[in-house]
């Protein structure tokens, strides 16, 4: 038994071997979806002669009259260029992710974090309580409130009231600077197996009087390893003044001292402030 429509069907399947191969070469647009565009300048009687439809005269005539670029008014001034500007873009911010104490809590009362141990970058970034993390990270105080956990963490900011409500609790920060390359290597260090590790290098300029300001928490002044960097770096004598500006002291010899042989002992006190920073 055929169903409806079955034996026409095999009908058309049997007439396939008579008709051509179809190709590329067979296909055509249907019949009346394509239309000849109009010539234009080609005399009165095709109705787009002499000035080809663009009227007479003025900017509508000229060449890529249609092409304007984006906020053209047709000559008056832009909209654009009667504001006034405002502000301006600072390429060299640096990019600080924020972090408050409320999420800290949160993580921790969810088991995301062992406050029993140091949380650093790697650590915020891994449990994903910093989810980007591009020249460091500020740590801020909202939620402060109902903040309650002994931590010991590691950031590169810190505001002055997150500070205080850790301290207060039994915890303690630290503000470490890392450059970009360094940063790069703490958190993805798999990408530099075939490369040498960059060093994270000592800040400075404003940077550097930002950590080594005590009351910053910042790690050149409250570390052992930042004391060192400070070393190394040929900082040794740099202190904060009073307004908050790296000064640099050195030795300054008299001229009979100049003659002296390295191994005595140099005997003028003198000392010569610089200002670093």
């Amino acid at each position: 038994m055929m169903f409806k429509g079955t034996r026409a069907l095999i009908k058309n399947i049997a007439h396939i071997p008579e008709f051509p191969r179809i190709g590329l070469e067979h296909l055509e647009p249907h019949p009346g979806s394509r239309k000849r565009k109009r010539a234009r300048g080609r005399g009165h009687g095709n109705r787009k002669g002499k000035t080809a439809g663009r009227g007479h005269k003025g900017q509508g005539q000229r060449s890529n009259a249609k092409y304007r670029k984006f906020g053209f008014e047709g000559g008056n001034t832009p909209f654009y260029r009667t504001v006034p500007q405002k502000g301006f873009y600072n390429r060299d911010a640096l990019k600080i992710a924020p972090l408050n104490l409320n999420k800290i809590q949160r993580w921790i009362d969810m088991g995301r974090i062992d406050p029993t141990q140091p949380i650093t970058l790697p650590i915020l970034r891994g449990t994903k309580l910093v989810t980007r993390i591009v020249d460091g990270v500020k740590l801020l105080a909202d939620g402060s409130d109902w903040f309650e956990a002994k931590i010991d963490i590691e950031v590169t900011r810190a505001s002055k009231a997150a500070i205080s409500k850790i301290e207060e609790v039994g915890g303690s920060v630290v503000c470490k600077f890392y450059g970009r390359q360094a940063l790069r290597y703490l958190m993805k260090p798999h990408k530099f197996y075939d490369r040498l590790i960059p060093r994270n290098p000592v800040p400075r300029g404003h940077l550097l009087a930002y950590y080594m300001n005590k009351d910053k928490r910042g790690y050149l002044a409250v570390t052992e390893e930042g004391r060192a960097r400070l070393v190394e770096a040929g900082l040794s004598r740099a202190y904060l003044n009073k307004e908050g500006r790296v000064v640099l002291r050195q030795l300054e010899l008299d001229e009979k001292d100049q003659t002296v042989d390295e191994n005595e002992k140099i005997k003028s006190d003198k000392l010569k402030e610089e200002i670093i920073s």
